[in-house]
């Protein structure tokens, strides 16, 4: 019965000290910019180095690949939006710092391009995140 009381309290110290250290980590009025984003429009998705040079030379990570299945489609997570070159539905681009493959498992942290209309239809720029300014 002692082991069982010592073996409780010293949990419930670890549970509070790990509870501490989240809180200590990110304060309540930690704010982040960062969005995630699924594809969603049918399209797959390249990345490109720079979002005014759209080619495949260009392209710093394999592309992203489209499922109708929102488990299984790819994603990205963005920190802002800004402007390139003008494709067939406009010219914003998320500037995306980590790209989901989801159909494969794993995910890449390359700061790349991705063209905003082929990714979610720039929904993630509609609501609210900011401009790169760069």
């Amino acid at each position: 019965m002692y082991i069982g009381k010592k073996l409780t309290a010293a949990l419930a110290l670890l549970s509070g000290v790990v509870v501490g250290g989240v809180v200590a980590a990110a304060p309540a009025n930690a704010s982040s910019s960062d969005m995630g984003l699924h594809l969603i429009t049918g399209h797959n998705v390249g990345l490109y180095n720079d979002k005014t040079r759209i080619d495949n030379a260009d392209k710093g990570a394999p592309d992203l690949i489209y499922n109708s299945n929102i488990n299984v489609t790819d994603g990205i997570e963005t920190d802002c939006y800004g402007y390139g070159t003008p494709l067939d539905r406009g010219n914003r681009y998320y500037h995306t710092d980590t790209e989901y493959y989801n159909h494969l498992g794993y995910a890449l942290h390359i700061y790349q391009w991705t063209y905003a209309p082929y990714v979610d239809g720039e929904a993630g720029i509609n609501a609210g995140l900011r401009y790169c300014n760069y």
